[in-house]
């Protein structure tokens, strides 16, 4: 060794280094000493007596160059594997040694971000890593709202830590206060949520305030009492607003509000006034199965309950960046929707994830699509790990995100289809390889078996849950179809559309889609197709809802009375009288009098008009009398054809008591009414 010339010497140090040899302590030592003295014997009889330090030398340096042939991402030294990719809960191997990528649970609250393609290894990823943080020792809990019906609840397996509410379990009042909260404070906190994850608009927020202060205000609610409002109260008041409100541009906005209120109403899940407790959110480990969920009732859930938890950790004071709850959303396609945001405004969600950090809300967030990052996610994620990809389109977002030069971005393709990922993580100054440990779970725990596991948990959720008595309404409601059921309210609300026009019912695409839900609804007798003459040359078709779809709705019929034609008629000469300026009521009532008129209307004009729809003619002279005794100035009988009208005509002649009257009695088609 002291034949060597300088440059021999400092090659066998390189070769040392570069092998990753010198975090051996005893050769470490003699370098030291070697470079200290200048005197390399004392290394040069180490490496004689141990050759296969020099051998294992090159070798890792021969395939730190063939990987480097193969794959662009150089392994992380195990030294800096110690000092910056070390922690408690391990998210897989990182080199040749085996050395795990180890992270603290605090580091969580900077946001993760997975993208990959379906089978490449995200849920087994995440799986690993929450068997890992339910088992150990911890000061937060977990959340995992799984879209995906039962992906996780396996995972009570490994942990008894870990309670799984099913869907038939599910019991949530959106409107029910939180304890701990100021109801005034709630409110703002619910209509915020509301709006951004259903889509609406800064109109909308001002109503449902309005709406929902109005209910808290009837049930007592601002002066302690529990007698909560429900999303089905809820309804029930917007579609009151409809009834009595003719401005275009207010009545669109409601008929708004009102389909986004359907598929609450519509799901047994928030048929209770008193549901899951606040404090489980912070309090429990629970995986949610909410397959059943819309898209916008999937993200309003979760941001309503995440929204809860921000404020009660702030107004707790407990700030700084230590993790108290972890939400591992699978499916951030749902709640991390790009839309445009001048027309909808951004996300609830959204806003609240670049805030939660604060308080010690974290999140991973994973998707089989890229696009489903936005820009908010992009940024604030410190870790981000990406499994294998299939799109051009995704090649290139993970190069931007991820910070990678042009092979590493095109290495995004030669993955291995399975199990292995290319992390770039917020602590480190490289992106790297991980490959995550194979562990074989079961894939699917049975519901009775799942039963018997959560029996005491599921006792102790019955004993705080209190549900009404189902009403009609709700005994069928898990057999409609979501489209059908919209539908079918739609036409309990506008009951007069006709089937050519119900393309304008909210919530649907196309004909097709409406055509599809009204056949379901026919053919199991919640409506029947019947054809009216409401122009003076042809029949037009209706939707006429039959009793089982007043029952399912909980209502009893459209305005008016007798037969849908009968009340058909009155809305007809309603909507004709209104559009000449009169004041008109349906079933309106003069002053003094308790006779209920068909169509009551009055202009400075002709004074108060008494309209009668006539279809059969039994009781046609006893309303001509009670109309005249009431003080009507004007009774107009209305009949279907000329050939009603002769027989009205009779009948009024038949009477000789009215032949004083017969100057204020006046008799008109159906057809006076049509457009």
């Amino acid at each position: 060794m002291s034949d060597l010339s300088e440059d021999q010497r400092m090659d066998l140090i390189e070769t040392l280094h570069e092998g990753d040899m010198l975090s051996n302590p005893f050769l470490s030592q003699y370098v030291k000493l070697a470079f200290e003295t200048g005197n390399f014997e004392p290394l040069h009889d180490y490496l004689n007596a141990y050759p296969q330090i020099l051998a294992i030398a090159r070798r890792n340096i021969n395939l730190a160059r063939y990987q480097n042939l193969e794959n662009p991402y150089p392994y992380p030294h195990q030294a800096d594997v110690r000092e910056f990719l070390s922690g408690p809960f391990n998210l897989g191997y990182v080199n040749l040694f085996d050395d795990m990528f180890g992270i603290y649970p605090d580091i969580f609250c900077m946001l993760t971000m997975i993208p990959g393609r379906p089978g490449s290894g995200k849920s087994q990823f995440l799986k690993y890593l929450l068997i890992q943080l339910l088992r150990k020792k911890r000061d937060f809990n977990v959340l995992i709202p799984d879209l995906k019906g039962n992906e996780y609840r396996d995972l009570t397996l490994f942990s008894k830590n870990l309670s799984v509410i099913t869907e038939k379990k599910m019991a949530l009042n959106p409107l029910q206060v939180p304890n701990d909260m100021d109801p005034r404070d709630f409110l703002q906190l619910f209509s915020q949520v509301f709006v951004g994850e259903n889509w609406l608009g800064a109109t909308s927020l001002s109503i449902i305030i309005k709406t929902i202060d109005q209910l808290y205000r009837d049930r007592g609610i601002f002066d302690g009492s529990s007698n909560y409002p429900t999303m089905r109260d809820l309804y029930h008041v917007i579609s009151n607003l409809l009834q009595g409100n003719t401005s275009f541009k207010y009545r669109d906005i409601l008929l708004l509000v009102q389909n986004r209120l359907i598929p609450y109403v519509a799901d047994p899940t928030f048929n209770c006034q008193r549901g899951i407790p606040y404090e489980f959110w912070w309090k429990k480990n629970l995986v949610l199965e909410v397959a059943h969920f819309s898209d916008n009732v999937y993200s309003f859930v979760v941001s309503l309950i995440n929204g809860y938890l921000y404020e009660y950790y702030r107004r707790r004071g407990l700030t700084g960046s230590k993790l108290r709850t972890l939400s591992i959303v699978d499916e951030a396609r749902v709640l991390f929707r790009i839309r445009d945001a001048m027309t909808f405004g951004e996300s609830f969600i959204s806003q609240l994830v670049t805030r939660c950090r604060e308080v010690g809300i974290a999140f991973i967030i994973s998707s089989q699509e890229t696009n489903s990052f936005n820009q908010t996610v992009k940024s604030a994620s410190f870790t981000k790990i990406c499994f294998p990809l299939t799109d051009g389109t995704d090649r290139d977002f993970v190069k931007e995100s991820f910070g990678l030069t042009e092979d590493q971005a095109g290495y995004v393709f030669k993955l291995p289809k399975h199990g292995v990922a290319i992390a770039r993580y917020g602590g480190y100054p490289e992106p790297f390889l991980l490959g995550v440990p194979y562990f074989k779970i079961k894939k699917e725990l049975p519901t009775d078996i799942l039963k018997q596991r959560m029996a005491d948990f599921y006792a102790e959720l019955d004993a705080l849950i209190k549900r009404p008595a189902p009403p009609a309404v709700l005994k069928t409601m898990e057999t409609v179809p979501p489209a059908a059921s919209a539908l079918l309210f739609f036409l309990g609300k506008m009951p007069f559309t006709k089937k050519s026009e119900m393309k304008n019912a909210p919530g649907f695409n196309s004909a097709r889609e409406i055509n599809k839900a009204l056949d379901w609804l026919t053919n199991n007798g919640f409506v029947a197709t019947e054809k009216y003459r409401t122009s003076k040359t042809r029949k037009s078709s209706y939707a006429v809802i039959k009793d089982k779809g007043f029952k399912y709705l909980g209502i009893d019929g459209p305005p008016g009375k007798g037969s849908f034609e009968h009340s058909l008629y009155q809305y007809l000469i309603q909507q004709k009288l209104l559009s000449q300026g009169m004041t008109v009521r349906i079933e309106g009532q003069i002053k003094g009098s308790r006779k209920a008129i068909d169509v009551l209307a009055h202009s400075k004009e002709t004074g108060r008009m008494a309209y009668e729809v006539t279809l059969n003619f039994h009781n046609l002279l006893s309303n001509i009398h009670q109309d005249l005794n009431a003080g009507a100035d004007k009774i107009v009988v209305v009949i279907r054809d000329k050939t009603d009208l002769d027989k009205a005509l009779a009948i009024v002649a038949s009477d000789s008591t009215l032949n004083m009257h017969l100057e204020r009695i006046d008799f008109v088609i159906i057809d006076d009414f049509f457009d």
